[in-house]
């Protein structure tokens, strides 16, 4: 199996085309008949209606002429007719049907060109239309047979004989145009039973394959997510404990160094995790170096980079613990895109407080802040708040971010703990 037939969907190898291997059709001569329709409509034309016009000149020697000229006008139509069948079978029934009333031997050539419409009705229309092919077929052949059998009979009254001979023939003609009814209806049903199978196969193939381009999607936006929140929160931290360890610098404060080094770790946690949130783009064949995605737990080592950097903050924690999973990582997140915003648009706040709560399966978390009279201007582009407000959508909740009436600044989110629903 070559790399090309192996490549799972959506993969960069397969762009996610819909590509469904059908197997093969059992039999050298169906094979060959389903890869020729053409060749077979031809062949079908010869031996039913294009033969017996080769062979009508022989009959010049001991038929009459007019017996010539029939068989040779009626199976030239019936030629034509036949390779059109698979569009207009109606068109070769009432053909075959019109020509097989003239008397013998065009009879002959009529009954055989009508079995060849009543299966190519059968196979190429439907089943209903079929039995209606059948219907036209039976009374038109009854009709002519019947008035073949004693044109003399309308004046004359019908014995009990007679009406068991029109029965006859009645019987008759049903059984002739039943036959190839039936197989007609056996391998038309089969062959649209098998293309609604194929395409069936080929709509699951499409669905598959759009899911695969929308989990590629989903995880492409979640990584994306991922890394805002995390490039966003390590640089607010040390761009302030930079210029926190300039300014002590530049007093001589003994602080600068130790500011320094809290500068150097928050790197390199954010250098760690960026690394972990990327191994997922690897290569299939290489693995990924995995660890534990933070939550609720560490929210409390994220207050206090915070205060390190110089931030005013007050946390409170209340109700049940904030149980693991995704719910505990998007309050996590949640706060962790705050707080920088905070740094970032309003530098020198007074005060900024936080809190969870956990009650009843219901998580809410506050971060309030006092706004400053200059506040820094805004280079963000707004994505932030939006990726807060999908992570409260993914666990069933919402995100509230606006300046309240007593001049703070909130953002409030309600999360849903899905195991007390």
């Amino acid at each position: 199996m070559t790399a090309q037939n192996s490549a799972a969907p959506g993969s960069p190898t397969d762009p996610g085309a819909a590509e469904l291997a059908l197997p093969r059709p059992p039999g050298l001569f169906r094979r060959w008949i389903d890869r020729h329709p053409r060749t077979v409509d031809v062949l079908i034309a010869f031996f039913t209606a294009g033969l017996p016009a080769l062979l009508a000149p022989v009959l010049l020697a001991t038929g009459d002429v007019s017996d010539v000229l029939i068989i040779a006008i009626g199976s030239a139509l019936l030629f034509v007719a036949t390779l059109f069948r698979r569009r207009f079978p109606f068109v070769l029934l009432l053909a075959a049907t019109i020509i097989g009333q003239v008397p013998d031997p065009s009879m002959t050539i009529g009954m055989v060109s009508a079995w060849v419409a009543l299966y190519s009705v059968a196979v190429f229309r439907s089943t209903r239309q079929a039995w209606i092919g059948f219907a036209i077929a039976t009374v038109l052949w009854f009709a002519g047979f019947v008035l073949d059998w004693s044109p003399a009979t309308a004046s004359a009254a019908l014995t009990g004989t007679d009406w068991i001979q029109i029965l006859g023939l009645l019987f008759q003609s049903a059984t002739a145009m039943l036959v190839p009814t039936l197989i007609g209806i056996s391998v038309g049903g089969r062959r649209r039973y098998e293309r609604a199978l194929i395409t069936r196969a080929e709509d699951l193939a499409r669905e598959r394959d759009q899911r695969a381009r929308l989990a590629v999607g989903e995880e492409r936006t979640r990584i994306a997510r991922e890394m805002h929140d995390i490039v966003s929160h390590s640089l607010t931290v040390m761009i302030t404990l930079s210029e926190g360890a300039a300014a002590q610098a530049e007093t001589g404060s003994d602080l600068a160094p130790d500011a320094m080094r809290r500068v150097a770790e928050t790197g390199r946690e954010s250098l760690a995790e960026m690394r972990r949130l990327l191994g997922v783009l690897r290569t299939p064949g290489s693995s990924a170096e995995l660890a534990p995605q933070p939550g609720a737990d560490d929210i409390g080592s994220l207050i206090a980079q915070f205060r390190d950097a110089g931030m005013p903050l007050t946390w409170r924690s209340e109700g049940e613990p904030i149980p693991p999973g995704g719910v505990s990582l998007a309050a996590y997140r949640i706060v962790q895109e705050s707080l920088p915003n905070v740094l970032r648009h309003a530098p020198g706040t007074q005060r900024v407080d936080v809190v969870s709560r956990n009650a009843d399966g219901v998580i809410s978390l506050t971060i309030d802040n006092e706004t400053t009279r200059d506040p820094a201007p805004s280079d963000g582009s707004g994505r932030g708040l939006v990726g807060m407000r999908e992570r409260a959508a993914l666990a069933d909740g919402t995100v509230e971010a606006g300046l309240r009436p007593d001049g703070r600044w909130r953002v409030h989110a309600v999360l849903t703990h899905p195991g007390e629903l």
